[in-house]
């Protein structure tokens, strides 16, 4: 009897399973080379329950018999029926194997055993056809093709790409060769261009180093539009006769025929008067010095959305057939000409509540939510379980406490024991040391104690005790709040319990990299744009605040704002053809999602010995 121990992964491969049992039925015919049989019995697929096999099978004689035999045990496998298939399994020693087609079959059945008992090692390694084997080239293409399943699964995508070649160059029907270009192509997708480069340069086999080099041509699209068409014309001629000469992917193909925006005449919307005139002026100053950095002679228009309102504003820059719109800067000045329809392409400076993107418009905000979403992935990554978020009492704290704790509860997507994050809520700066006692329950400890003062005199010695199930802190809070609660916290955790880790986004933080002294904010952590945590940029934050004296740490963010705002513009169009693009911004790490939103990945950065030093 064949027998293995049922594998905790049983009940998951099981549908794994029925696909893979129902995919390689045809072609089981033998070749014209094979002996000839009479009375054929199709193998690999079983549409009849393991019983009804087994009775054919009792009924039969020789190698029809042991062809039921195999039917039986695949349409056990295919129901899960370990039992009955080990039992089977038995009855069908590869040594009284009475053809090659049968060899292959048992093959593929006991690599699927084995995959149940979670042994994907020797489910791999049982897979081992033969070149002398005369069966139908399908039926050999389902070999390699089951063991690159069990690579991918193994995560070797490298060697599942390699068997899927093999099923490539053996597969006869159209539709099954196109999936498995496919399927080549995705395990690719997960493979670093290193590693793909280095593959190409071992491998000796013609078909998968074509394979590999498209991969890499890949990798490296988001260079110009023209340079990748003459990569893929290079590999046109490297490999002519290639099995994927006729059928690039349809993204590398998109990619060659993108024309990056290449605007002459650009007109900026920003409040350049007024209440929010040194918002504007700041994101101006970042894009001229990105603008004059690059030498580029492009015509700029600056259009203040405080004197003419930001419809009339955005209706001058059409008029003046501009051919790109950077702005405007305010959410409300957004969501007033985000519908006014038009083909010149947009970079809004902020996103309005709903997200509604057209083709050519783009969004780009230094909001706080997003960061603080970052900063839910950030503490979870830390293997912390327990935050507390600590935010104003104001729609604003209130909308991203609500984004923090979905964002946590996603990341915990089936834990039934996960909680929502707790929050706690603070009206004025005043209330801020009552708020974090609060919290930590430390005032009930000292209203315990002062009890037992009064019972047995105030010479009772005793300490306020904090919970101890809190093991972060998330504020949402400004520079002044901030450097408030910080000592707060510090104070007000017991001298039993540990520290409690806290962190802010950059709207809390108004320090750079080069400030010292501040030892109030020691492990503090702060999430922050990258630029103000550089000392080694072309243009270095200190630069320019010597350019620009008055300018404080929130406008250097929209002086880098601006600065990428004017980098964008040149790759948009390939960035919404890539998702997975990332571009070094100083405001981040840029990439497009499919809102058409700009996602920022920040730096971290904790405060230590009075400097905030950047988190490696």
């Amino acid at each position: 009897m064949f027998k293995l121990s049922y594998g905790k992964g049983c009940k998951q491969l099981s549908c794994i399973a029925a696909v893979c049992l129902t995919l390689w039925g045809c072609g089981s015919t033998p070749t014209t080379n094979a002996p000839r049989t009479t009375n054929v019995i199709s193998l690999g697929q079983a549409t009849q329950s393991h019983e009804y096999y087994a009775n054919k099978a009792v009924q039969s004689s020789g190698i029809s018999q042991q062809a039921y035999r195999l039917l039986a045990l695949r349409a056990a496998l295919n129901n899960g029926q370990l039992e009955a298939a080990d039992s089977y399994l038995g009855q069908l020693p590869s040594s009284a194997m009475l053809n090659d087609n049968h060899r292959l079959e048992l093959q593929l059945l006991q690599s699927l055993r084995f995959a149940y008992a979670d042994d994907l090692t020797l489910a791999i390694a049982t897979l081992t056809p033969s070149s002398t084997w005369q069966v139908a080239p399908q039926r050999l293409a389902s070999v390699y093709q089951q063991r690159a399943n069990f690579h991918a699964q193994n995560q070797a995508p490298l060697i599942a790409a390699s068997d899927l070649i093999k099923a490539l160059s053996l597969s006869q029907d159209e539709d099954s060769r196109a999936a498995l270009r496919q399927a080549i192509w995705q395990e690719y997708q997960l493979i670093s261009t290193e590693d793909l480069t280095t593959q190409l340069t071992n491998t000796s086999d013609r078909e998968e180093s074509g394979w590999l080099a498209l991969a890499v041509i890949e990798k490296n699209a988001l260079q110009s539009p023209e340079a990748l068409k003459q990569q893929l014309m290079q590999w046109s001629s490297d490999y002519p006769n290639h099995s994927a000469s006729n059928h690039l992917p349809e993204r590398l193909v998109a990619a060659a025929s993108v024309v990056p925006y290449a605007p002459q005449k650009i007109s900026v919307i920003l409040p350049l008067t007024g209440r929010y005139a040194r918002l504007g002026q700041a994101v101006q100053n970042g894009l001229l010095s990105n603008l004059m950095q690059n030498n580029s002679e492009q015509d700029i228009t600056l259009i203040d959305s405080n004197e003419l309102g930001a419809q009339a504003a955005y209706q001058q820059a059409i008029d003046d057939e501009a051919q790109f719109i950077i702005g405007p800067l305010l959410k409300n000045n957004v969501e007033q000409v985000s519908a006014i329809e038009t083909e010149i392409p947009t970079l809004f400076l902020n996103a309005p509540q709903e997200l509604n993107a057209a083709s050519n418009q783009f969004y780009f905000a230094l909001d706080r939510e997003s960061e603080a979403l970052q900063g839910a992935r950030y503490i979870f990554e830390q293997g912390k379980e327990h935050p507390v978020v600590v935010a104003p009492d104001n729609v604003r704290g209130h909308q991203i406490s609500k984004l923090f704790s979905q964002q946590w509860l996603e990341l915990h997507e089936g834990d039934i024991e996960a909680d929502d994050v707790e929050v706690i809520y603070f009206k004025k700066d005043s209330e801020l040391k009552a708020t974090i006692e609060q919290l930590f329950e430390t005032d009930k400890s000292q209203a315990r104690i002062n009890t037992m003062r009064y019972l047995v005199g105030t010479k009772m010695q005793a300490e306020t005790h904090s919970r101890r199930d809190i093991d972060a802190i998330y504020l949402v809070a400004n520079p002044k709040q901030t450097a408030m609660l910080m000592p707060s916290v510090k104070v007000t955790v017991s001298a039993y319990a540990s520290e409690v880790p806290v962190f802010v986004g950059s709207g809390g933080n108004a320090y750079q990299i080069t400030d010292g002294g501040l030892t109030h904010l020691n492990q503090l952590t702060v999430s922050e744009i990258p630029w103000l945590l550089s000392t080694s940029n072309d243009l270095s934050p200190s630069e320019v605040q010597n350019l620009w004296p008055k300018m404080k740490q929130s406008q250097m963010r929209l002086f880098a704002m601006g600065h990428d705002a004017y980098s964008l513009i040149a790759k948009l169009a390939q960035m919404k053809l890539f998702p997975e693009y990332h571009l070094e911004g100083l405001s981040g790490q840029l990439n497009l999602d499919q809102d058409s939103k700009i996602n920022r990945q920040m730096s971290w950065a904790q405060f230590q010995r009075g400097r905030l030093k950047k988190i490696q």
